[in-house]
């Protein structure tokens, strides 16, 4: 670029040119420019349309991932639902699944409930949180058929959407089948279809931006921002079902919408192992918005060189034909060279983009308004500038590089006849800017060495990029690291830590009770306690090597100390961190404990790989979850080995029943006074093909914590009328006690099974006993008192199991309707050995003789044990020094022998 020189040298006539040669010559040259910029201008298209796609396929890549965590988390929910009814006999009712999923579960924050429907489409059993199987939501018709390419596949639809709002719920329906592939009938899972667009919120795409979630048959599902009117419609018919998806699992392409006919870029994922598809579109024309600006400085800058070439042809050919008119044709010259610089700024002014012309001292000038705008300052300031007082490079390295580099521009270096740099320079407001700077070396006037330079703003691209960077690897709400990002910490504090031959301790800490305040305030009152206990953690460092958010409740800390500090001073953090983490938050106005629990692993005895040492923190916190005494558990290879047992019974016991592993067997209880049975205890015994005989006391607590007690008991409650039934129909008058755990006696359905197993075994009135024990009847007084009414009007006796190792109330005793108590055998064991036993025995005995109950002493094994208790004027006694427990063939036998002994 040449700007115009102000000579007045004397013009030579030319010789003659042809004039058709000249126009000629002109419009091929013309051509030339337009088809070259033409060429440039669809590259740039391209490379533009090009990236954009990218960007919009990238994008539609990460809310995939997160959509495919949704998904999972789903559709994990829904598998244990699976599995629970396949470890249940169809008859029975379904546990409820929902109030088994961990309070952490992704799953919790999405679903509404999850639903059990029989082959018909009739809804079997379900619910929400905190709702029972009888307050289902309205039916939704299950899939037909076999819903996947393989037993128990996943199919996704939308009903109930509210035209209103385009609130809609989405299920996530799995079909039963047994082991011939026999359908059984479907689970169904519930989700709000809003709280997927919270997850699409999060990236703004400018208007006409979207982010859509569809089924792979092309339902919309979800779309931020919200479109009602479209949620629920089929777009089956569109490019993307069409053709590229059956192509393509993600690609991106451009066409017009389907919703409102514009045209769109669009970018798409489909989620990985479900019938999914996120969608990303941004509206065309916003897309090339940068490219039309390229497009107006090309056409703009074209026509100027076309008009200069014509001018400059016209030139010729006027001197051609004009030698006799020299002075008047440089008059001419002159002003048209004026006009052409007023032209130039004119043109120059309309260009957004920033562009400014340096002389040789590095002073400005020329300038256009764009640059005038973004430094702040007017061009009569400008002009005249050191650029170096007007773009404040950002550090005095920059400053320096920039300096070469211009200097190399003027000094006419080969490779820096232009240059091109990203720089960081401060904008007329003082705030700092990511730039491109071009700069190219012209000849003003008089052939004096000038540089001109372009600057492009890439500051909000660049934010952007940083901010996709930023969600991948840290939580939004607390500004905490996530999971990935705090292994990738704690792999690199072992690495320092095993240079150092120091420890380190990974605590992961889980808030128990948060879904407390999101049930009862809502998900923005739980954000807000999220961002409180956040801080909490943020405060920990510089001391901790790391702190994280793992999941939804859960955060994690990384410590480093001596070797030599051991266990203790990892032990010593816990607590500090469990006393901060114990008091009252206060959200809304309420106060609320969180219920912290902790588990550590430490670094090397624990393991060596960051992966290792997190999971079995990890382990360390479930245990401590499961106890109610201790809320700090370290990680041990006793406890893993423990766990691995308690598993290998609970994966057993879930298909014992089904298996027919389970028998009773039966205890006699003898009066005291006339040597006479007075009835029996049923027993539940299991042998298993590969545990062999297992003890009660190793299954029986873990059918309570799994739920599996529930058709156990029912089981147990059949089988003991059956063999009652069978007893009586042979004239033996025998008394039958059978036990209910805790879990069994609050189930809703107790009473209609006990009634249920009365009538269809016609047990004669007071030959059954159910035995209870104290903690079942602690809680709900008046929901226990009116159901043990209605257990005694059905003719069954009542008693209470193990009296004195519960949470005594003498008040209840007094309340329910209870016939007897047994003392526990703890109590009758150490009868004749310590005191303390026998005041307890006598005690219940005293107590029981006033409230006119009687009383059942358990385990009694020695001729001692017996005398005592006859001493103390006990009612009944069961125990090995009279009989084992006997199997259900020899119960008449034992029963018409004793009987006969004493008639």
């Amino acid at each position: 670029m040449r700007l115009p020189d102000a000579s007045t040298d004397t013009l030579t006539p030319a010789r003659p040119y042809s004039l058709a040669r000249l126009v000629s010559a002109t419009a091929l040259l013309i051509l030339i420019l337009l088809a070259a910029t033409s060429v440039m201008l669809f590259v740039s298209l391209q490379d533009t349309l090009r990236q954009e796609k990218t960007n919009l396929r990238n994008l539609a890549i990460a809310f995939s991932a997160q959509t495919f965590s949704v998904a999972q988390a789903i559709d994990n929910a829904m598998l244990e639902a699976e599995r629970a009814i396949a470890a249940n006999a169809l008859a029975s009712p379904l546990p409820d699944v929902f109030d088994r999923l961990g309070e952490n579960n992704m799953a919790r924050e999405y679903l509404l409930g999850i639903y059990r429907y029989d082959t018909a489409g009739h809804l079997v059993a379900g619910g929400g949180p905190g709702k029972g199987d009888g307050e289902a939501r309205a039916p939704v018709p299950p899939p037909e058929g076999d819903t996947g390419a393989v037993p128990g596949g996943l199919r996704i639809t939308i009903s109930n959407v509210d035209p209103a709002t385009g609130r809609g719920v989405i299920h996530f329906s799995r079909a039963i089948v047994d082991a011939g592939g026999k359908r059984l009938g479907s689970i169904v899972a519930e989700a709000d279809s809003k709280r997927f667009e919270r997850i699409y919120n999060l990236i703004e795409l400018g208007d006409g931006g979207s982010v859509t979630l569809l089924t792979r048959d092309g339902t919309m599902l979800a779309r931020a921002p919200d479109f009602p009117s479209s949620i629920g419609r089929s777009l089956a018919s569109t490019p993307l079902l069409q053709y590229y998806l059956p192509h393509a699992e993600r690609n991106a392409f451009v066409a017009a919408s389907p919703l409102d006919g514009k045209r769109r870029l669009y970018g798409y994922d489909a989620v990985s192992r479900y019938p999914l598809v996120l969608i990303t579109a941004k509206d065309q024309s916003d897309a090339l918005a940068s490219w039309y600006e390229r497009l107006w400085t090309a056409m703009v800058s074209l026509a100027l060189i076309s008009i200069t070439v014509i001018l400059l042809a016209w030139r010729v050919a006027r001197d051609a034909t004009q030698q006799f008119s020299l002075i008047g044709k440089l008059a001419q010259s002159e002003e048209r060279a004026e006009n052409s610089a007023d032209y130039l700024a004119t043109i120059l002014n309309a260009v957004s983009t920033p562009i400014w012309v340096l002389d040789g001292a590095r002073r400005i000038v020329m300038l256009n308004d764009a640059f005038s705008r973004f430094v702040g300052r007017s061009a009569q300031e400008l002009v005249g500038q050191q650029e170096s007082n007007v773009l404040d490079a950002a550090g005095a390295g920059q400053r320096e590089l920039r300096y070469r580099r211009y200097q190399s521009v003027l000094d006419g270096d080969a490779d820096a006849e232009a240059s091109a740099e990203i720089a960081e320079i401060l904008d007329g407001a003082g705030a700092p800017r990511t730039v491109i700077l071009l700069s190219s070396k012209l000849e003003g006037e008089a052939g004096q060495p000038q540089v001109v330079s372009v600057l492009t703003d890439i500051t909000e691209r660049q934010n952007a990029e940083r901010r996709l960077a930023y969600i991948a690897n840290f939580d939004l709400l607390t500004g905490l690291p996530t999971q990935g990002q705090f292994r990738r910490m704690l792999a690199a504090a072992l690495a320092g830590a095993k240079a150092r031959h120091s420890a380190i301790g990974t605590l992961v800490v889980s808030l128990e009770r948060m879904q407390e305040i999101t049930d009862l305030m809502g998900h923005a009152a739980s954000e807000a306690a999220i961002k409180q206990v956040g801080a909490v953690f943020q405060s920990l460092l510089p001391r901790a090597q790391g702190v994280a958010r793992i999941k939804s409740h859960e955060f994690a800390v990384a410590l480093e100390a001596e070797a030599e500090a051991g266990r203790a001073f990892f032990a010593q953090y816990a607590i500090e961190l469990l006393e901060r983490l114990s008091g009252a938050l206060n959200v809304g106005g309420r106060e609320f404990y969180l219920g912290p629990v902790i588990g550590v692993s430490i670094f090397p005895e624990d393991g060596a790989g960051a992966d290792e040492l997190f999971g079995r923190a990890d382990s360390a916190r479930n245990r401590a979850g499961l106890d109610n005494h201790d809320r700090i558990h370290f990680f041990s290879v006793r406890a893993q080995t423990d766990l691995d047992e308690r598993l290998t019974v609970e994966a057993q016991l879930r298909r014992a029943l089904e298996r027919n592993e389970f028998r009773l067997v039966f205890q006699p209880k003898v009066q005291f006074a006339s040597g006479r049975i007075n009835g029996f205890e049923t027993l539940l015994r299991w042998r298993n093909p590969v545990l062999g005989d297992v003890e009660p006391v190793s299954f029986i607590p873990i059918a309570e914590r799994t739920g599996l007690i529930i058709d156990i008991g029912a089981w147990v409650l059949q089988e003991a009328c059956r063999h009652l039934h069978g007893w009586q129909q042979a004239g033996a008058a025998i008394k039958l006690a059978v036990n209910l755990s805790p879990r069994q006696f609050h189930q809703s359905d107790l009473l209609p099974m006990i009634r249920q197993c009365v009538l269809r075994w016609a047990i004669a009135p007071g030959s059954l006993e159910l035995e209870i024990t104290e903690s079942a009847l602690m809680s709900r007084e008046q929901q226990v008192d009116a159901l043990m009414h209605e257990i005694r009007a059905l003719g069954i006796e009542l008693s209470i199991d193990d009296f004195g190792t519960g949470y005594s109330s003498l008040a209840y005793l007094k309340r329910f309707p209870v016939q007897r108590l047994k003392i526990d055998r703890a109590f009758v064991r150490d009868l004749g050995k310590d005191d303390d036993s026998a005041a307890i025995v006598r005690s219940i005995l005293n107590l029981a003789n006033g409230l006119k109950l009687g009383v059942v002493a358990e385990g009694v094994e020695t001729g001692d044990q017996l005398a005592i208790l006859r001493s103390m004027s006990c009612d009944e006694y069961q125990g090995y020094l009279f009989s084992r427990p006997v199997e259900a063939g020899a119960v008449q036998a034992l029963f018409e022998a004793n009987r006969a002994a004493f008639a």
